[in-house]
């Protein structure tokens, strides 16, 4: 390594201590420890704790908050007996939501991107967010992450990028030795600039959407690029990991894609580890599976988060599928595991069986299909797809014929498929690319 990369290496760690302190408090190291003791501990121990911070929560929210006063009458409630959280249920009574043990002025406004329409404003408080980053700072060790060490940004979120020329994100950026790559606006001349400039600087680790990621790793791969970075780890994040996006990527960049699973609303919900596993992060939410059997079938994810006392979220229904294992992690972590996560509900489809296909299926189906250089699959009703696609010269009837059979085969023989095609599909105003879009109502 550089002599400069190794002094920048020492100030960036410097920094993040001061940061750290200032923030936390002088028991920040200790906070940090007990952090990262309680997610290696016991099953029994985890559980333990996460109960008793769920039991703090509901009589918080019950003594604090309108919303909740009114919803539980009582101050002792089961969860189970809470009915679950909708967005349209905040967006109609957001400040019923709100804590009047809180001041107005301690809370932090927050929204969601809106990648599956209105974007959802809340609020969160300075302990929220401590009590946050303690957890993705341990789980991001996971993938080779420390303090001080120089990270790839590969991001798209509007409200994290719209101030890249502005003087403080430069300085926020130096000291905690990042390097932003615009994943909104990935260009030829941008990814060749970030790879001379990451030869330069030798990043550990990549911190990225997977779509972005993959054109990344795509540009590289086509342009016979060859990253001589000694990666310790990839995360991704805010999207669906699809398998050929890990695939390009491991190969391109010789390490593994760990995946990270959260939400602006509640945090890190979940992290993969060495063996691939998914562990639900139950330091700071309690996760349900709304299903009558959360070990076989797939359902709505809910979440309680368990830090947020300005705004309690209890059992929100954040808008994903997935499922829980009861297996053991050869990882030797006991944190629980999340089995399978399956994307936004909206880009889950429904046949008339209720049986879920997810976006994974059509993207692996589709994934470098001669003919086309995009595709959007669009389930109008249970008997009516839209498929729009953009082609290019090797599009054939046969690729048609393909394609249609594919979604025939998992919806029903008697779906009819509307083939439309497209100059370009443009990303939604989240920078998220949508590859299945369901307008089916929820349920």
């Amino acid at each position: 390594m550089p002599i400069h990369s190794t002094a920048k290496k020492l100030v960036s760690k410097a920094a993040w201590y001061a940061y750290n302190m200032y923030r936390k408090g002088i028991s920040y190291r200790s906070q940090l420890s007990k952090t990262a003791a309680l997610l290696s501990a016991s099953r029994a121990d985890i559980l333990a704790f996460q109960n008793e911070q769920l039991e703090k929560l509901l009589r918080h929210a019950y003594l604090t908050t309108p919303y909740y006063r009114e919803l539980f009458k009582t101050e002792s409630i089961h969860i189970s007996q809470i009915p679950p959280l909708e967005k349209k249920d905040i967006r109609e009574q957001l400040e019923h939501f709100c804590s009047e043990a809180v001041p107005r002025e301690q809370r932090i406004r927050n929204a969601t991107g809106g990648s599956t329409g209105t974007p959802l404003t809340f609020y969160q408080d300075r302990n929220y967010w401590n009590q946050r980053n303690l957890s993705v700072y341990c789980f991001d060790r996971w993938a080779g992450w420390d303090f001080g060490e120089s990270q790839l940004i590969i991001w798209g979120a509007l409200s994290d990028v719209e101030g890249n020329a502005d003087w403080k994100h430069q300085l926020n950026n130096f000291w905690r030795n990042h390097y932003w790559l615009n994943g909104f606006h990935l260009t030829d001349a941008t990814m060749q600039t970030a790879f001379q400039q990451m030869d330069r600087c030798y990043p550990r680790t990549i911190l990225a959407y997977p779509s972005s990621l993959y054109q990344f790793a795509t540009y590289l791969s086509e342009n016979g690029l060859s990253p001589k970075w000694n990666l310790k780890g990839i995360i991704t994040s805010a999207e669906m990991l699809h398998s050929h996006y890990r695939s390009l990527a491991e190969t391109v960049f010789r390490t593994k894609v760990y995946n990270r699973y959260g939400g602006r609303e509640v945090g890190l919900i979940a992290m993969e580890c060495e063996a691939g596993h998914m562990h639900i992060n139950c330091r700071d939410l309690y996760l349900e599976i709304d299903s009558p059997d959360p070990y076989t079938i797939p359902g709505d994810i809910l979440i309680t988060q368990l830090n947020n006392y300005a705004m309690p979220f209890i059992r929100y229904r954040i808008g994903d599928i997935g499922r829980l294992s009861d297996e053991v992690c050869p990882c030797g972590n006991q944190l629980p595991i999340l089995a399978e996560l399956l994307g936004r509900s909206t880009a889950t489809f429904r046949t008339r069986t209720g049986t879920l296909i997810h976006a994974g299926y059509f993207t692996q189906q589709f994934y470098n299909v001669l003919g086309v250089d995009q595709f959007q699959l669009i389930q109008e009703s249970l008997k009516h797809c839209i498929l729009k696609v953009v082609i290019n010269t090797q599009w054939t009837g046969a690729t048609r014929r393909y394609m249609v059979q594919k979604i025939q085969e998992v919806l029903g023989t008697d779906v009819s498929v509307t083939v439309k095609f497209e100059k370009e599909i443009p990303l939604p105003t989240s920078g998220k690319r949508e590859f299945t879009i369901s307008n089916l109502p929820c349920g």
